[in-house]
């Protein structure tokens, strides 16, 4: 993994909620504490564009073609059939 460096300069308090949240989650830098962050933010990122695109696909009519051919070739097992 390839590490980079950076200065951030944040409000007191955000400085006083981060070492609070290293504290309590017995992380070893601020730097884990940012990356965890970051973590969080990019997780909710994609999440949101994963979700624009299914609805995307949903109102393009794609979402009712795959629903008559996802089942090809399979027959629904019937209690008569057990």
């Amino acid at each position: 993994m390839t590490v980079g460096k950076m200065s951030v300069s944040l409000d007191a308090s955000l400085l006083e909620f981060m070492a609070h949240y290293q504290e309590t989650h017995q992380l070893r830098s601020r730097s884990e504490v940012v990356a965890q962050a970051l973590t969080l933010l990019r997780d909710q990122e994609l999440e949101t564009q994963y979700a624009a695109a299914l609805s995307e696909w949903q109102g393009s009519g794609e979402a009712d073609l795959w629903d008559h051919v996802a089942a090809d070739g399979l027959q629904e097992e019937t209690s008569a059939a057990r």
